[in-house]
C-alpha cells in the first residue's frame, strides 16, 4: 500500500510540473490585438490600406508564420512580418509610418506591453521614392486589446 501511495505522489508531481510548464507556454503564445485609426492611405508590405479605422491580431512571436492580420471596414489583409525585434522600450504602442505627401509606408509596428517591435523595410519599388523627397516619420497610437 505504501508503494501505490509513493506512485500516486509522484504521478501527481509529474503532474503538475507539466501542467505549469505547459501552461506558462500557453500564457506566453497569446495572440496580440489592437486598433488604429488611419488618416491617410499607407502601404503595409504589398498591402495597400486606406484611410479608416482598422483592428488587427498578431500571432505570437514563436509561431511558426509570425503575421499581422489586418480588418478594416471593406478590407482584409495578412502581412508578414519580416523582422522581429524584443525591445524594453518605453514609450506606448505605435505604428511607426514614413510619410510622403499624401501617403505613408509602415515601417514599424510597436507593442509596448509586449516589447515587440516588428520591423517592415522598405520594398524595391519603395526605395525610389524615398530618394526623391523629404520624409516626415509619424507615430500612429495603437489601443491594445486587454485579455
Amino acid at each position: 500500500m505504501n508503494t501505490n501511495r509513493s506512485l500516486r505522489l509522484v504521478k501527481f508531481a509529474v503532474l503538475a510540473m507539466l501542467t505549469a510548464c505547459f501552461g506558462a507556454n500557453l500564457a506566453h503564445a497569446q495572440t496580440l490585438q489592437g486598433k488604429f485609426n488611419l488618416p491617410f492611405e499607407v502601404q503595409w508590405g504589398h498591402a495597400v490600406l486606406p484611410p479608416g479605422n482598422y483592428s488587427f491580431t498578431v500571432d505570437p512571436p514563436d509561431a511558426p508564420s509570425n503575421a499581422v492580420l489586418v480588418r478594416g471596414e471593406n478590407h482584409t489583409t495578412t502581412i508578414i512580418v519580416s523582422r522581429i525585434d524584443n525591445y524594453s522600450f518605453s514609450g506606448k504602442s505605435a505604428l511607426v509610418v514614413e510619410r510622403y505627401g499624401d501617403r505613408g509606408m509602415v515601417r514599424e509596428l510597436r507593442l509596448a506591453k509586449a516589447g515587440l517591435v516588428f520591423s517592415y523595410p522598405a520594398l524595391k519599388a519603395e526605395r525610389q521614392v524615398l530618394a526623391q523627397g523629404p520624409v516626415l516619420i509619424q507615430r500612429l497610437p495603437i489601443l491594445m486589446a486587454n485579455k
